[in-house]
């Protein structure tokens, strides 16, 4: 008889876990895949996202690709966090949107007008206007060369940007959008960068606060500019 009842409270403990777990289980008890999808989709809230190909190494390289409900495809890359209650990704998104639209091509074109550089690496997938400080700055040229750029993004998906602070035992989960910034980089002959500057792509902030964060970059580039 003792048995008997030892082994029921022993079931009904276990059952009783089992219950209490469910709800909390959904981030934990999903596999990698999923995960990317949940952390995709709280980046990108208007959207959803199915597997193409599952997270593994191709040709070398660790990825997986998703695509959206309208069928656009992308790569998912670079695992930061996969444990108990933390994970985190990089996605490419955005810039396939981005590249949909022919925007690099279209910032280079109005870099050039303007007399600047763009420069576009694709191995870091950052996009950066140049502005030597060898030849006279025109911070509200400079200014303005941003504005038209960020006014040549096309349409893109509203972004919940990820907060990648951690809590011990509290679920956090995120995907970074690749290339969300336009950077703008002060150099001396090309090479050396001496002052740095960046704004978010989908950014709607007035020009005037721009222009002095942009002379704010330049001055501390001109202050950095002799130790180079």
């Amino acid at each position: 008889m003792v048995k008997r009842i030892y082994s029921i409270l022993v079931c009904g403990f276990i059952i009783l876990n089992i219950l209490g777990c469910a709800d909390k289980e959904s981030f934990a008890g999903a596999n990698r895949d999923q995960r990317i999808i949940m952390a995709l989709e709280k980046t990108y809230p208007e959207h959803t996202f199915q597997i193409v190909k599952p997270y593994n190494k191709y040709n070398g390289n660790y990825y997986a690709v998703y695509e959206d409900e309208k069928g656009l495809q992308f790569k998912v890359h670079t695992i930061v966090y996969d444990n108990r209650y933390h994970f985190g990704c990089y996605d490419e998104y955005l810039l396939e949107i981005l590249k949909k639209d022919n925007f690099i091509n279209k910032a280079d074109e109005i870099a050039k007008k303007h007399g600047y550089v763009i420069d576009y690496d694709e191995d870091n997938q950052t996009l950066s206007l140049e502005i030597d400080v060898e030849n006279a700055v025109d911070i509200s040229d400079v200014t303005e060369t941003l504005v038209e750029i960020l006014n040549a993004v096309p349409t893109i998906p509203k972004i919940e940007y990820p907060d990648t602070t951690f809590s011990t035992g509290v679920e956090n989960y995120y995907s970074i959008p690749e290339m969300y910034k336009l950077l703008y980089h002060f150099v001396t002959e090309k090479i050396n960068i001496v002052g740095i500057g960046d704004i978010s792509i989908d950014q709607k902030e007035e020009k005037a606060h721009l222009e002095q964060a942009v002379m704010e970059a330049y001055n501390r580039a001109m202050e950095n500019k002799d130790t180079y």
